[in-house]
């Protein structure tokens, strides 16, 4: 062992040396060369037949020859294979020697650390991801997978402690793909840890400029997932700023967020806050005075913001504007308006809403009725039925399009809801079965909810349990309208036209 340690500062003092006696030589008279530093300096200086005498530090002279291949051994005695003149230091050689045992050492460590990450879990990772150091980034991003598919295991096994220790290590540690981060963020927000969600995607946002509007989407969907509406109309402000964001998207998103008591106040007395356009400025005043218990001063808003001669998205939020405020006229005439643009069925839908609920139900049918056997109208149906209860048009949606063969879970979920919230217990299992079969069968905790009741509790739970599409989210996800606005001391429309003939 004494040995070995000798041998390791011998790399550099013997090649010092030789550099030294290369520079005595260029100084030297034209055939003389003066002494090498390691060979006997009473002997010859020739090749073969000169001892060596820097291999006497080591008790073993072999072992030198890792220092200077240039020795021989001979018996007992070391030689050196070179003249004098011919004796110069070998840095290759030498930097070898000096890098190999921390070299050995840096391996052993990691390969013990790799042992300890393996034992931790973390089953992908190669030894090299720990030895080569470009690639020590892929540590963290296999430990954030690691802590990702933890909390995953302590949700199922109903351990909250667990998977919240999982997932904020999973959020602290590397930085994971836009998918991977998205999963994570779904998880985050179905345990209610929304701060992780949060800054999941606002990291996401800083990293990937170029994709913000993906990233922003899914946000987007954790926000509505998670019941944050005061959250997701800031977001949708915030890509309402941007030029490249779709525009009717995030107005739907903002308009529909500010209909849910207490978001709209807020936003308004926000003194940093920039709206893009004047027209929500109203739409936010009118949700205050609704909110404040102001009818008659959010109506005039609601007129403010209809006289700006707004887009389809405006259409459904002047609607139900007015349905809160108690006008099924205007409200009706707001979602048949001809002077204003508005999307394909989107008037029918908006007109069975407000007949549904001032009470000319036959009326409200046949504004729906169009539209049951269209497939292009199928989700927003779906969605008027999940926010506005029908058995009948159930069980005609189900006679006029009933599922085939390629229809996709979504919408088998979809409808399920739809025959849940419109208490139609035989249809229900009817989709309940298809389901089933098709490898989603709906959670026992879901098939025992009350989702005809108003509470928001368990349509939550669904949203939470299915995979369902955006439209339907925002129908379970809705600020709860007047089930009859008879109720409120409105009469029914057709009432009104009778009295006026």
């Amino acid at each position: 062992m004494l040995d070995w340690l000798r041998l390791w500062p011998e790399f550099l003092r013997l090649n010092l040396q030789k550099a030294r006696h290369r520079r005595r030589l260029r100084r030297a008279p034209a055939g003389v060369a003066p002494p090498a530093p390691c060979q006997s300096a009473s002997d010859s200086g020739r090749a073969g037949i000169t001892r060596c005498e820097a291999c006497h530090c080591v008790r073993r002279a072999t072992r030198y020859r890792l220092v200077c291949p240039a020795l021989e051994v001979r018996g007992s005695e070391g030689l050196c294979t070179l003249n004098a003149a011919e004796v110069r230091p070998l840095w290759g050689r030498a930097a070898a020697g000096l890098m190999l045992p921390p070299a050995s050492v840096l391996v052993l460590l990691g390969l013990a650390i790799w042992a300890v990450l393996q034992a931790q879990g973390l089953r992908s990772l190669d030894p090299l991801s720990v030895l080569w150091p470009p690639r020590w980034s892929e540590i963290a991003e296999a430990r954030r997978h690691h802590f990702q598919s933890l909390a995953v295991e302590a949700f199922a096994a109903g351990d909250p402690a667990s998977a919240t220790i999982a997932l904020f290590s999973a959020a602290q540690t590397g930085h994971g793909t836009q998918e991977e981060n998205q999963r994570l963020a779904r998880l985050a927000t179905l345990g209610g840890y929304h701060s992780i969600t949060d800054a999941i995607h606002t990291a996401d946002l800083a990293r990937h400029p170029a994709r913000a509007d993906a990233i922003a989407t899914a946000w987007h969907d954790d926000l509505l997932i998670g019941d944050r509406p005061g959250e997701l109309a800031r977001l949708a402000l915030a890509r309402l700023a941007s030029p490249d964001s779709p525009r009717g998207v995030w107005l739907a998103a903002f308009l529909e967020s500010i209909r849910h008591p207490g978001v709209a106040a807020p936003l308004l007395a926000d003194s940093e806050l920039t709206l893009p356009h004047p027209g929500l400025r109203h739409a936010l005043a009118a949700r205050a005075d609704l909110d404040a218990g102001r009818p008659a001063r959010a109506g005039d808003q609601l007129i403010a913001l209809a006289g700006l001669r707004p887009g389809p998205e405006v259409r459904r939020f002047l609607t139900l504007g007015w349905l809160s405020v108690g006008d099924a006229r205007r409200a009706l005439a707001a979602a048949l308006d001809p002077s204003h643009p508005a999307a394909p069925g989107e008037p029918a839908l908006l007109a069975y809403a407000v007949l549904a609920r001032s009470g000319d139900t036959d009326q409200a049918r046949a504004a729906l009725r169009p539209l049951l056997a269209d497939p292009r109208h199928r989700l927003a149906v779906l969605s008027a039925l999940i926010e506005t209860p029908d058995a009948v048009l159930v069980a005609e949606l189900h006679a006029a399009a009933p599922p085939a063969a390629d229809t996709g879970h979504r919408e088998l979920s979809a409808r399920w809801l739809a025959a849940r919230r419109a208490a139609a217990p035989e249809l229900a299992a009817t989709y309940a079965t298809t389901l089933a079969l098709a490898g989603r069968a709906i959670p026992a905790e879901l098939l025992g909810a009350d989702l005809a009741s108003a509470s928001r509790q368990p349509r939550g739970l669904a949203v939470a349990i299915l995979s369902l599409d955006r439209e339907i989210l925002y129908a379970l996800r809705a600020p709860e309208l007047p089930r009859s606005l008879q109720a409120l001391g409105v009469m029914p429309i057709s009432a009104l036209k009778t009295r006026e003939k």
